[in-house]
């Protein structure tokens, strides 16, 4: 959617906090993919950054570095609300990539310095050169970092985090993983959540802030409609001829990765019993190149998708009765603006990444399979879809009538 290897340092004692527990697959005998590949750069990295010619600075900033799309950074504001909140002198400096710095900035509240910093990593910049920074840049931000003085860094225990942590020094790093990454700096304190499968993706990021002495959870997240964005929704719908007075169903068929992806021609049938039994209006949503999972016999509904910007299509969200879809940002954009929801799942977690609350509605009815590699966009389903298939038609159709 559019808006606009070191050699090995003494370890100190790392502390693990305690939560449930997560298998790491075995990756022996696997052929290295684009990803571990580009991976090298942080490991190269990392022996530059650590520059022990650069002292660090005497502040007591906080960093918290999500690296994630537009939805995993939702998932992440409540956490950064309650650290303000807790904490409303410190400096809080939050890193995100360039395809959610427009997003980041709305959220003006939390009183955080934004500086954008993201992994050149092919999960990240999905082929986007815009979204790519050279290492001579990612290697001076970091060491900038370090002489303003970092006291916490809070964001995930793997390669890259692990060289923002040697190059800014900071005296405590927190974050999600099984154990302290290998060859971090002795003088490094840190502290890791493991990866729980099923524990919600907000609730989890504010775990992060229990060794600072934040207490907080969270079970929801949020999202503000501008009045401009209203005011430009209402327009919108009217000019593509929308009754205001009808109810509004948005169906978005895809997700980013083709796997996690129900059939589009079961979303078309859910949108003709829509029509026949409960009288709703259609619109079709989603990102640019999903155009083809609108069925051909649905060409007559509202079709938008690729013709909105994320800050409009939320606010038609607020206007909208009921959002159908699968796991994809815009079902977490239609839960932050308190849109009842039905989402199909597959290859990934509900309980970690669904909406929470009685007007959302989760359909899972098996687990991945073995050697499911969901979270890599080029990947496609070895399995022919089997765990979205095993969601009916009247499964879906089940859960609408229980909210709509």
């Amino acid at each position: 959617m559019r808006w606009l290897n070191a050699p090995k340092a003494e370890e100190p004692d790392s502390i693990l906090l305690p939560a449930g527990t997560g298998k790491i697959g075995d990756r022996q005998g696997r052929k290295k993919s684009p990803d571990e590949m580009e991976k090298w750069r942080y490991i190269l990295l990392d022996f530059a950054g650590r520059a022990p010619f650069i002292r660090r600075g005497a502040g007591r900033a906080i960093v918290v570095f999500s690296p994630g799309h537009l939805g995993d950074v939702l998932h992440v504001v409540p956490m950064l609300k309650a650290l303000r909140s807790a904490k409303p002198k410190i400096k809080i400096i939050w890193l995100v990539g360039p395809w959610s710095e427009a997003l980041a900035r709305r959220f003006d509240e939390i009183s955080a310095e934004i500086r954008v910093f993201g992994p050149n990593l092919p999960n990240f910049t999905r082929k986007n050169p815009n979204f790519r920074q050279n290492a001579w840049f990612q290697w001076k931000f970091a060491l900038e970092l370090r002489k303003i003085g970092v006291e916490t860094l809070i964001g995930p225990l793997d390669g890259v985090g692990r060289f923002l942590a040697n190059a800014i020094c900071p005296k405590l790093w927190i974050g999600m993983g099984d154990r302290r990454p290998p060859r971090v700096l002795r003088e490094i304190q840190t502290i890791a959540q493991p990866y729980e499968k099923d524990r919600y993706e907000a609730d989890a990021w504010c775990g992060l802030l229990k060794p600072l002495g934040i207490e907080e959870t969270a079970d929801r997240l949020e999202y503000e409609v501008k009045p401009g964005e209203n005011a430009a929704a209402e327009a919108y719908l009217r000019a593509e001829g929308v009754d205001l007075g009808c109810p509004l169903v948005l169906i978005a068929p895809g997700s980013g990765w083709s796997g996690k992806n129900w059939l589009p021609e079961r979303f078309a049938e859910v949108a003709e019993w829509l029509k026949a039994e409960k009288g709703v209006q259609i619109a079709w949503v989603g990102a640019p190149g999903e155009e083809n999972l609108v069925p051909e016999a649905q060409k007559g509904d509202l079709n938008w998708v690729g013709r909105t910007t994320i800050p409009l299509l939320a606010a038609i969200m607020a206007k909208s009765q009921l959002f159908i879809g699968n796991d994809a940002g815009l079902l977490h954009f239609a839960a932050a603006v308190g849109l009842p929801t039905v989402s199909i799942w597959g290859p990934t977690s509900p309980g970690k990444w669904g909406p929470k609350g009685p007007i959302h509605r989760q359909i899972r009815k098996v687990e991945r399979c073995e050697g499911c590699i969901y979270w890599d966009y080029r990947e496609k389903c070895r399995h022919d879809h089997a765990c979205m298939k095993a969601v009916t038609v009247e499964d879906v159709k089940l859960q609408i009538i229980q909210l709509f």
